[in-house]
């Protein structure tokens, strides 16, 4: 498959946050090509599903990204507790470059800094990304796309949490949420908030009215409102700032257990909240190193022992330093491991029960489904780059994986595609709405 062949599949990154595959793909000559199927978040479980139900077409897709990378060596990462998952792989993998990479089960063991440091014992640089060292990564939906050759219009998402059957389907993208829920038998939203993504680094989502099923969405968690991680969630900065003022005693815990110190980066949490009870309004110069925060949210929901916010405040922070031209590439030397890395490993298990969801935890099977979607809004922008541009107008008939928007010249971004056959009912300055006739 050519490059330009595969840009034209709108295919991006489905395990974060959106990355256009065929600019990942345009890398050559790599030494290591790393599979993210660590399944990092709590309660989602799509990605070992589709490795063991969509086997044949996830290997395509990785044979055919070691090729156009020409990679030395892929690396498929995966929990060590997926027994069957590993057995299955084992038995299914017949091309010599690729293996196996088991993986404790710790928190965030898919996080790309730790993943590529586990395939290949190279840090990425300040400021670098893993091609910097001879690495790329891809999430496992990302190379079933690829290996499938097909536009990128459905995605597959694990639906869970207090549900009355925790579900994985492959939907239309442009979705809506009410639906793509429903399909986990949960028609009454009262009293529930709705979480897109996974417990630690999901969104909250707003009006349920409009929020669709996007490229980047990997799992719907519904919770009660009254759920502490809810509540926690759904606090202001505002809020944050004034608990982090109350009661921080600078005790360190959440610097000691932070995955990105720990490999070695000059990241401190507890710097954070010194800020937040030092510093002037708008002072940030004492937490400066949160700019290498990767914001898992392991310090605020885990580590900290009096429940207070250092990722919200290392967040806050960050953005702040960014917003005045800080580079992360501005640090010199390079990162070095901790001796303490392996012992100080948050298992996922000590984890959800620390965050109240250990009742939840529960198999979420890769279920087909029948669905007759009547109407997809189609966000034109789903990806890291510019919003796509229409290439449609209300009114116009359009097919299934038919393109509908396309990439400005020069710029980052991912092709559109109609996720189903209809009329275009509307384009708006933010997206495509098409009804089934």
């Amino acid at each position: 498959m050519a490059a330009l062949a595969l840009e034209e599949l709108g295919i991006v990154g489905c395990g974060g946050a959106g990355f256009p595959t065929h600019v990942k793909l345009a890398a050559r000559d790599i030494d290591y090509f790393i599979v993210n199927g660590a399944e990092c978040e709590p309660l989602l479980h799509k990605d070992k599903e589709l490795l063991l139900h969509q086997t044949a077409p996830f290997l395509q897709g990785l044979k055919l990204a070691l090729d156009l990378t020409r990679a030395k060596r892929a690396f498929i990462g995966v929990k060590k507790k997926y027994a069957k998952v590993l057995e299955h792989l084992r038995s299914a993998i017949d091309d010599p470059r690729i293996d196996l990479l088991p993986l404790g089960d710790f928190y965030p063991a898919g996080d790309e800094y730790e993943l590529v440091y586990e395939a290949s014992q190279r840090l990425i640089p300040y400021g670098g990304i893993p091609l910097n060292i001879g690495c790329v990564v891809a999430n496992v939906e990302t190379l079933l796309l690829v290996g499938r050759g097909q536009p990128m219009t459905t995605k597959v998402l694990t639906i869970t949490g207090q549900v009355p059957r925790p579900v994985t389907v492959e939907v239309p993208i442009g979705l809506s949420v009410r639906e793509a829920l429903a399909l986990a038998g949960l028609h009454d939203l009262t009293g529930l908030a709705i979480i897109d993504g996974g417990p630690m680094m999901g969104r909250l989502l707003g009006d349920l009215e409009r929020e669709v099923v996007t490229k980047t969405c990997g799992g719907l968690i519904a919770l009660p409102l009254a759920h502490p991680l809810i509540r926690k969630m759904s606090r202001s900065l505002k809020d944050h700032t004034r608990i982090a003022r109350s009661a921080c005693d600078q005790c360190t815990d959440c610097t000691e257990l932070c995955p990105r110190f720990l490999l070695g980066y000059p990241i401190k949490p507890h710097k954070a909240m010194r800020t937040a009870q030092l510093s002037a309004a708008n002072d940030q110069a004492w937490s400066i190193e949160s700019v290498f925060c990767c914001e898992c949210g392991l310090c605020s929901l885990f580590s900290c022992p009096e429940d207070l916010p250092p990722r919200e405040m290392a967040v806050a922070a960050k953005k702040t330093h960014l917003a005045r031209g800080v580079k992360l590439s501005d640090w010199k030397g390079a990162p070095s491991v901790h001796p303490m890395r392996s012992a100080r490993r948050v298992s996922i298990d000590r984890l959800l029960k620390k965050i109240g969801l250990l009742d939840y935890d529960r198999k979420a099977p890769f279920t087909p489904v029948d669905l007759r979607v009547e109407r997809v809004r189609l966000p034109l922008k789903m990806h890291i780059g510019v919003p796509v541009q229409p290439l449609v107008k209300p009114g116009d008939r359009v097919a299934a994986g038919q393109k509908i928007g396309a990439i400005p010249p020069q710029k980052l971004g991912a092709v559109l595609h109609a996720s189903i056959s209809g009329r275009v009912a509307e384009v708006t300055a933010d997206a495509i709405t098409i009804a089934r006739e």
